[in-house]
């Protein structure tokens, strides 16, 4: 499981994120590939369907997901 780590401000609110699991379910949401953008200053920066989001929370809203249900607390459970 990766999860993100603060490097910013925006990063902060996305801390404890499980990625991967947010990333599989936009893909199968999207019925699309989520690349990560290459050469980018900002680590939380992918690209769907030719959109690029700069946060894990942007992402998660544009797809009408709960970020909190993506963090490694809520999958222990």
């Amino acid at each position: 499981m990766k999860t993100t780590k603060p490097e910013s401000d925006s990063a902060h609110r996305d801390v404890g994120v499980d990625v991967d699991a947010l990333l599989a379910a936009i893909n199968e949401i999207s019925e699309s590939e989520v690349k990560r953008v290459d050469g980018s200053d900002d680590p939380q920066r992918v690209s769907v369907d030719g959109r690029d989001y700069h946060t894990y929370t942007e992402l998660a809203e544009a797809f009408e997901l709960d970020i909190q249900d993506f963090r490694a607390s809520e999958l222990n459970r």
